[in-house]
């Protein structure tokens, strides 16, 4: 299979076809056009390409029935839809679908087409080496050998954690299982995070502060000094450890150490490190877990939540106003003449100005208050609590503090303003009515001169 980034274009526009493949030809990646509705299910299968771009009008079907069968097939390829109305509902049903996001056709720039596929194709191929990294994590447990006594000890692990994403519960139950194989007085812990430590002792000895002392001190030579197996002393006596590291082939996550007044035996020590390396696993599976959790809710580029994921905190904050009939506000926001600045400054400026706004609006929100980039340069604000003046102070904080920020980029200071419409939620509005009454007033911002909010 061609190593080269793979790229599918469906759109029954002879001429379209043409042009896009000759340019990504010319970028160094691999086309496969197609006028027709392919065999999806077989062609995503043999050419695994790495993004689709999809015309949302075709003569047989349309754009968005073809999306809902790749996304049942493939849920994670970028599909890019394109359309050449610029007010079209099949816009917001291709995004609502899944969709990466939407280009309107005729292209002005077919380097700007470029950079919205490569990026989506950069986030997909993120994504597969995550999936994969944890397949291989799986196939190393199930691949090692391991006796009779380690294998119940990680099926009682397993039945214990589930699928847990909090460490300290993980290290608990460990701690509860361990006993049951092995003889020890207490059992000690180190995690790294960052340039952060966090020790935990089993069980917890908080009425005898020496001994936490010895315990932490032990622990922490370990880490900096390398010592596998140290003689310690507390004032009820000697004690003496083995010390193992929590680590898979790439990641080490701290130590382990079994403590008691007697040594322990070769055997033992070697028992201790082979379920300290299922604790291991069982660490990096929650890591895992944790990035695919965020790939899967965050904007690569912006780091705020996505389309998908804003939109989900909209539907559960409508509930909670229903529910408890308050008040609920959303903004949504665009940058106005954003494609001048991909067009003057490049599209790297382009992406650092997006990043740049969604700081802003991340700091200059509660700590309630939502945000998530909508799709393209829409941002799209939730505001729990909010009535429609007090909604558009908040918009109005949002708007001059872009306003007057100084956008720098390679020595280059760039000028920028948005538009924003306020929708306010009703009793019987769906997320959809919510996002179309902010999204009419954004048009009518924008038709008053951008660089303001409106709201009926």
């Amino acid at each position: 299979m061609d190593t080269k980034k793979r790229l599918f274009i469906i759109d029954d526009d002879e001429s379209v076809l043409t042009v896009l493949k000759e340019y990504f030809d010319h970028c160094g990646q691999t086309v496969f056009p197609f006028r027709d509705l392919p065999d999806l299910e077989k062609e995503l299968k043999e050419k695994e390409p790495h993004a689709i771009l999809l015309d949302i009008v075709l003569p047989s079907i349309s754009g968005v029935e073809i999306l809902k069968k790749i996304k049942n097939i493939k849920p994670r390829i970028p599909v890019i839809m394109m359309t050449g109305f610029s007010k079209d509902e099949g816009r917001i049903e291709s995004l609502r679908k899944g969709a990466y996001t939407v280009l309107t056709k005729p292209f002005e720039n077919l380097e700007e087409v470029y950079h919205v596929v490569n990026n989506a194709m950069d986030h997909y191929i993120e994504s597969l080496k995550t999936a994969e990294l944890a397949r291989r994590v799986e196939e190393t447990q199930r691949v090692e050998k391991i006796n009779i006594q380690e294998i119940d000890f990680l099926k009682s692990l397993q039945h214990m954690i589930g699928e847990a994403e909090d460490p300290a519960f993980v290290l608990k139950n460990a701690y509860a299982l361990l006993k049951s194989f092995l003889n020890f007085e207490y059992f000690g812990v180190l995690l790294t995070y960052g340039n952060e430590v966090n020790i935990q002792i089993y069980p917890k000895v908080a009425s005898n502060r020496k001994l936490a002392e010895v315990i932490t001190n032990i622990l922490l030579q370990r880490m900096s000094q390398g010592a596998v197996n140290v003689k310690i002393a507390s004032h009820e006596g000697d004690y003496q450890s083995v010390i193992v590291e929590l680590s898979t082939t790439n990641t080490v996550y701290g130590f382990a150490g079994l403590f008691r007044s007697d040594p322990f035996q070769a055997q033992e020590e070697t028992v201790f490190s082979k379920f300290c390396s299922h604790i291991s696993v069982t660490l990096e599976k929650i890591r895992l877990f944790q990035e695919i959790k965020i790939l899967s809710i965050h904007d690569g580029l912006t780091g705020i939540f996505n389309h998908t994921h804003i939109v989900n905190k909209l539907n559960e904050e409508i509930e909670r106003a229903k529910r408890y009939h308050s008040d609920l506000s959303v903004i949504l926001f665009d940058l106005d003449d954003f494609k001048e600045v991909n067009d003057t400054y490049g599209h790297l400026a382009g992406d650092f100005v997006l990043q740049r706004v969604a700081e802003l609006f991340s700091k200059k929100l509660r700590t309630i208050d939502i945000v998530g980039r909508y799709g393209g340069e829409e941002f799209l604000v939730i505001l729990p609590e909010t009535d429609l003046e007090r909604a558009y102070v908040v918009g109005e904080r949002l708007r001059t503090g872009v306003e007057q920020e100084d956008f720098i980029h390679e020595k280059h200071p760039i000028k920028l303003t948005v538009s924003g419409g306020i929708g306010l939620y009703q009793q019987g509005h769906i997320a959809n009515d919510l996002i179309k009454i902010a999204d009419n007033n954004l048009y009518k911002a924008k038709r008053e001169g951008k660089n303001r909010l409106h709201y009926d």
